[in-house]
């Protein structure tokens, strides 16, 4: 039986589909909860978004107060500080933008899917999107490629709705996507969407219907209205900007091996072409799924592709421009992989729609939507009964810290380390680092108890009588290294 005739089973499929969406949505903000901010790309945004609402400066964004950061630009910074501003300095607050977003994508396939195929292919692209390891990832991270995934699937949706349904509110989103995406991660963004509508245009010989459909002088005004004034105060605040992040980082850092000029991060280099293994990793558990129907199925394939309106091949150029794109790049990460999951989606949507799938096949869609959910659960299940197993924050350290009801004005003290952006976070800014005996000695001269971390390797960097006086409180494991809080008493050095 063809469930697009049977209403019923329709009505069930959007149902079921309503409660694996909610249970991912519960999973993903308990997952929220329990997972601590991770160095340094977590805690450094959120770091950087906590020094924008203290500080009051929304143009530079702050490595370290008084340092800018220009390695990014400020649309999810803005987010993070402002929803901060409203909830208080917390994990929650810092990554609902996050959330929000991705629920953002989530309505915009739904949308265009629902218009350009029906409510079951809608229904898919959810599922699959939703239920992908990468989108549910990046759906509760404190990083940039959240709000450059909602304005890279703003902008390749809305050109869809403004070149085949002529719609001008559509024709405006375009651009307004654009002007977006250049706040959220820069040029990219338009380079990423325009490599795929200048190659669906040419294989359709849509040049006509592009000048026609699209408000180039007004849209392209909406884009430099919305994203220029912040490129020029941040020149203008501090100078050396543009040069910085338009050559270093949308070139160098893609282009040469090994870019020494890197200010803020390591040099992630790769072998050209692991953004293909990423993108399989990244839309699990679909990959599994399609690479068995592939092995048996794969002669429907061909049949299953037909597409008058060109919709499938605008798909298949979103889906892997972004991969080709990043092909020949020496330094990348996963999240490169981000732009090209909607268009999966709707593609794996499509196609399983097509096939008009039984209802023991729907069941089995549905249950691999939950997966990544349900691992993610369990990881949460298991930092909540053992918070101390991640490596990669200083967060145990910190609330270590403040259960011992430290004195206002004194001092947490990093002996030789540099302190990790999710120490200052949650810290809330108080912690500080020293390198040598005479600078500790000033710190601790304040006549207050004190608090010392140091790495167990370099204790006995400390001078014996002075060691001799604290007192240690707990060990914590950091980055593979093993750090000692240390109480100390009122001193005079």
């Amino acid at each position: 039986m063809s469930f697009q005739t049977d209403k019923e089973i329709q009505q069930k499929f959007f149902s079921y589909t309503l409660f694996v969406l909610v249970v991912l949505l519960i999973c993903r903000l308990i997952a929220n909860y329990f997972f601590p901010l991770f160095d340094t790309t977590e805690s450094r945004y959120a770091e950087i978004a906590r020094k924008m609402l203290e500080t009051g400066n929304w143009v530079t964004l702050q490595q370290d107060y008084g340092v800018p950061f220009w390695a990014k630009p400020p649309l999810s910074i803005w987010l993070s500080a402002f929803f901060m501003q409203l909830l208080g300095v917390n994990e929650f607050a810092v990554r609902l933008p996050g959330l929000l977003l991705s629920v953002g994508v989530l309505w915009l396939v739904w949308g265009v899917a629902k218009k350009q195929s029906g409510s079951m292919a809608a229904l898919f692209s959810l599922l699959t999107l939703a239920g992908s390891l990468y989108f549910f990832l990046d759906a509760g991270t404190v990083m940039t490629d959240p709000a450059l995934l909602f304005c890279t699937t703003l902008a390749s949706v809305s050109f869809w709705h403004a070149m085949v349904y002529e719609n001008k509110i559509w024709s405006y989103a375009f651009f307004a996507g654009l002007g977006l995406g250049l706040l959220a991660k820069g040029p990219i963004a338009v380079v990423l969407v325009g490599m795929v509508v200048f190659f669906w245009v040419l294989l359709r010989n849509e040049w006509l219907n592009l000048w026609k459909r699209l408000p180039w002088f007004k849209g392209t005004f909406l884009l430099l209205l919305i994203a220029m004034p912040w490129y020029v105060l941040a020149e203008l605040r501090t100078p050396g900007f543009l040069n910085y992040f338009i050559l270093g980082e949308h070139f160098h850092r893609f282009l040469t091996p090994g870019w020494s000029g890197d200010k803020y991060g390591i040099v992630h280099h790769v072998p050209k072409g692991t953004i293909w293994l990423y993108a399989i990793a990244g839309i699990f558990p679909w990959n599994i799924i399609a690479g068995g129907w592939l092995v048996k199925h794969g002669k429907m394939l061909p049949s299953l592709c037909q597409s008058e309106d060109g919709w499938l091949i605008y798909l298949t150029l979103w889906m892997i421009t972004p991969l080709l794109f990043f092909t020949f790049a020496s330094n990348i990460i996963y999240p490169y992989v981000f732009p090209s999951l909607p268009a999966f989606a709707l593609l794996f949507a499509e196609i399983l729609n097509r096939l008009n799938l039984e209802l023991k096949h729907l069941k089995w869609v549905l249950i691999s939507s939950l997966l990544c959910g349900v691992l993610f659960l369990a990881v949460a299940f298991v930092l909540g009964v053992k918070p101390d197993v991640v490596p990669n924050t200083h967060k145990p350290i910190i609330t270590a810290w403040l259960n011992q009801n430290p004195t206002a004005g004194s001092h947490l003290v990093y002996w030789g380390y540099k302190t990790d952006f999710s120490a200052e976070f949650y810290s809330g800014g108080q912690v500080k680092s020293v390198k040598n005996p005479s600078e500790l000695c000033k710190l601790f001269s304040n006549h207050l108890e004190n608090y010392l971390v140091i790495n167990s390797k370099e204790i006995q960097q400390i001078p014996g009588e002075l060691l001799a006086k604290l007192t240690p409180i707990n060990k914590f494991r950091v980055h593979r290294d093993t750090l000692i809080l240390f109480y100390s008493p009122v001193l005079s050095c």
